[in-house]
């Protein structure tokens, strides 16, 4: 009996864990106040070559993705060069999340493999993967959608690239875009968005 207790104590704890820091939407929206007006542009480092906004002092702030040879490639927000939340998409895993707090996703299978949070990796329960995956849909026109999924449908963080060579980085629920988010143009130009959902 007492070990039927400390299951069901620790599958409790875990539902109260996040896949990753859930942002205030308050400060999300300083945070693009502040960097809204800012270019975008392209800068190289030893590290790869970065392409999003930046600010006149030549600092990466704002939205950006950085093309690395270590890491693959890692969308989402900036600060003075620091990856502050977003997606790093190797070859082999995604990390969604911050650079302390994350989720970890194998890109072969899609199954969630972990969080990470502080230093401390959690194991996901078995079912965990029944629901939460980071998936590659394709639709008929040609669009392509790499990123969270809930029961099959966009929802979490994701990429979603069109056909004309633009993609949009941002968050989704329930197959819809929410909150902010940012296009990024084939002309090394991007541009931040709102969205809010029906039912806000």
């Amino acid at each position: 009996m007492l070990g039927a207790t400390l299951t069901l104590s620790l599958h409790a704890q875990f539902a109260r864990l996040d896949k990753y820091p859930q942002i205030p939407g308050q400060y999300d929206a300083a945070f693009v106040d502040y960097v809204r007006d800012f270019a975008s542009g392209v800068a190289k480092s030893s590290y790869g070559q970065y392409f999003g906004q930046i600010t006149r002092e030549r600092n990466i702030y704002g939205f950006g993705a950085y093309y690395t040879d270590n890491d693959g490639v890692i969308y989402g927000q900036y600060r003075l060069g620091n990856f502050l939340f977003g997606i790093k998409m190797g070859t082999q895993i995604a990390k969604v999340g911050s650079n302390d707090h994350y989720i970890c996703y194998d890109l072969t299978t899609g199954d969630p493999l972990y969080i990470m949070k502080d230093g401390d990796k959690y194991t996901l329960p078995a079912d965990y993967g029944e629901t939460y995956r980071f998936e590659s849909l394709t639709y008929q026109n040609g669009d392509k959608y790499v990123g969270e999924t809930v029961n099959g449908k966009r929802d979490g963080v994701g990429l979603y690239y069109y056909n004309n060579g633009n993609y949009y980085y941002g968050r989704y629920k329930n197959n819809d875009r929410r909150g902010f988010g940012a296009m990024f143009y084939t002309n090394n130009t991007l541009t931040i968005q709102y969205w809010k959902g029906d039912d806000e």
